[in-house]
């Protein structure tokens, strides 16, 4: 079964690690690109989800890079809390495409 990995910055670490994930600390810059190849040699890792304030800090051509890659699976999280509803929705939906293939609309009045 494919492993789930986590990178992230210090400060959110332990709580991913307390629910049981694969964590990687990182830092933006070139701590950052070596902590992305160690984890992309690791043939177990089959999603990698990476905050978003390091994912921003890529360049467009290393997150295309990554976007196009087969396995793992890239995508990019919040680095915090997602308060707005809709804010919420439109992330996953983003999320849910990229992972898929395919746009899904979510509604409903429930956050």
């Amino acid at each position: 079964m494919a492993r789930l990995a986590v990178i992230c910055g210090l400060n959110l670490a332990d709580g991913y690690r307390l629910a049981g994930v694969g964590v990687f600390p990182a830092t933006p810059g070139t701590p950052l690109r070596a902590t992305l190849q160690a984890v992309l040699a690791d043939d177990e890792i089959g999603l990698v989800l990476i905050t978003d304030d390091l994912w921003t800090s890529l360049d467009e051509r290393t997150r295309g890079a990554l976007g196009d890659l087969p396995r793992p699976l890239v995508l990019n999280i919040p680095a915090g809390v997602v308060a707005e509803t809709a804010a919420r929705r439109e992330l996953l939906g983003e999320m849910l495409e990229r992972a898929i293939g395919y746009r899904i609309e979510l509604g409903g009045t429930q956050g």
